[in-house]
């Protein structure tokens, strides 16, 4: 079952990068841009670096209580250069930076410090912008402060003059707690709307309303935008829907999968001692999203507690995970291997185990056998528990650190999008990039932990990347993550106490 799918100081650096390819080596300050390509340039005359504009004047929806989904249209659009913000810290328990890469005259590139508060973590800018709705004689019926994501699924060209490409990542902001790195950004005569990361649903009659979408003044004041070009106001008909349709749930609809044709790959010579600089380093992150559901069924049976978790193993090293399966005559098994990159070139290739086609109706899928392994420990880190989840279709879900130097920002696949392969493939190959992290959430039963019989006490979610040793990395010691828990309470009343990584 797949998981949700959100470094200190700044100096000026000269940057570049390949368009849609990979962030550049970073400088000393860790600094990563998408000058050049990115389209880079003096500033617009007269336009600030980024102004609210409006779609339409006035749009019609469909009423569904209790909630009406209300999304108006008003998008951020950049200026002169692309609008790029880099957030970091320095460890998964350090506090997070955030800055603004601004690029001059001739080339240059800086980043300039921004409040810290400016950021909700890794999940966009907090309360980038208010959106308030006016009935029909002019009363406030609503306000929302919305948070921004610029890295929108939907980015959209402004211009014909626009570059015909962005260089950001289009996959949303980070949901995963332990991010380390991200890159936020709008192209260079491109839009992003502004209300496609926020919840914009609102208990409205049938009438007349007229939304207004303003940048707050903390973002006003750190970007430098006058009030005339930061506010767009919509009017809004909401009318009686159709009958049979229901309600819009927040969020429908956003959770989009990116899917590029892969290339095939040339012959490669195998390799026993592949080098250092080709290869991958995976890395499991602490156990997230820990909950305890207690299953009552009825007076005559004990509550049976089962201990959800989400699991994820990032990318880290010099290099990206890729793991390619082939057939080997006419079973349901592919043979695996483990292809090594250097400056983007294919150099060789390893047995890496194999990979299992799963027939059931939500999967669908090929599974690399050999990816990662979950297991609930006692106190004394003896194991208790061992998971059933055993295989994997290896994915890029969740940005891990995009400003680590060479990490991709726009991989080939996103999510599950078409590289998992159909059952009659000859060839599946499954990516992790660089920067990038593969989450799982374990919810069934047998993937997460039956702890009903279990006493109480202390107990570790344990996650090993690599379990079996058969994938080449730049260094095997750090491919266990450990996740606290606390169990207690009395039967049919069980608790979970989850203290906060590192204490």
């Amino acid at each position: 079952m797949r998981g949700p799918r959100g470094t200190l100081g700044a100096a000026a650096v000269a940057v570049a990068v390949s368009l849609g390819v990979s962030a550049p080596a970073l400088g000393a300050a860790g600094a990563a841009g998408a000058a050049g390509a990115a389209g880079g340039g003096r500033p617009a005359a007269g336009l600030p670096p980024v102004t609210l504009t409006v779609a339409q004047s006035s749009i019609t929806v469909d009423r569904t209580p209790p909630m009406t989904f209300i999304d108006p249209g008003i998008f951020a659009v950049a200026h002169g250069s692309p609008l790029q913000f880099n957030v970091r810290r320095s460890s998964l328990t350090a506090p997070i930076h955030l800055s603004r890469v601004i690029r001059g005259p001739g080339g240059s590139v800086k980043e300039v410090p921004l409040p810290s508060s400016l950021a909700a973590g890794f999940r966009g800018l907090r309360n980038f912008a208010v959106l308030t709705v006016r009935d029909s004689a002019g009363k406030i019926v609503a306000t929302r402060h919305v948070l921004f994501c610029p890295n929108v699924f939907d980015a959209q060209r402004a211009g014909p003059d626009s570059p015909e490409r962005s260089p950001f990542p289009q996959q949303g902001c980070a949901f995963m707690p332990f991010t380390k790195s991200a890159v936020w950004g709008i192209q260079r005569g491109w839009g992003a709307d502004v209300s496609e990361s926020a919840n914009t649903s609102f208990r409205l009659k049938l009438g007349t309303y007229t939304m207004t979408e303003t940048i707050t003044a903390p973002f006003r004041k750190a970007l430098g935008l006058p009030d005339a070009t930061s506010s767009g106001t919509v009017t809004v008909k909401v009318v009686k829907a159709p009958p049979g349709q229901g309600p819009v749930p927040v969020g429908a609809g956003r959770r989009h999968t990116i899917s590029r044709t892969l290339p095939r790959l040339p012959a490669v010579r195998t390799m026993t001692n592949p080098p250092r600089a080709a290869l991958p380093d995976m890395v499991p992150l602490p156990s997230w999203g820990i909950q305890l559901l207690i299953n009552h069924q009825n007076k005559h049976h004990p509550a049976v507690d089962h201990l959800n978790f989400n699991a994820t193993v990032a990318i880290d090293g010099n290099s990206q995970l890729d793991v390619q399966g082939f057939r080997s005559g006419t079973g349901p098994e592919l043979q695996a291997f483990q292809y090594f990159f250097l400056h983007g070139k294919i150099i060789g290739r390893a047995p890496a185990g194999t990979m299992l086609f799963d027939n059931a109706p939500d999967e669908q899928e090929w599974h690399f056998q050999q990816f990662a392994r979950y297991q609930l420990l006692d106190s004394s880190k003896t194991n208790v528990m061992l998971s059933h989840k055993e295989a994997f279709c290896i994915a890029p879900t969740d940005a891990y650190d995009l400003l680590h130097p060479g990490a991709i920002w726009q991989p080939n696949q996103f999510g599950l999008g078409g590289n998992c392969g159909q059952a009659t493939a000859l060839w599946v190959q499954e990516q992790l990039p660089l920067g990038w992290a593969d989450t799982y959430s374990q919810g069934l039963d047998g993937q997460n932990f039956n702890v009903t019989h279990l006493p109480n006490g202390t107990y570790y979610i344990e996650i090993i990347a690599n379990p079996e040793k058969v994938l080449h990395e730049t260094d095997m010691n750090n491919d266990v993550s450990l996740r606290k828990i606390i169990l207690g309470g009395t039967p049919n009343h069980r608790t979970l106490r989850v203290p906060p990584f590192s204490g």
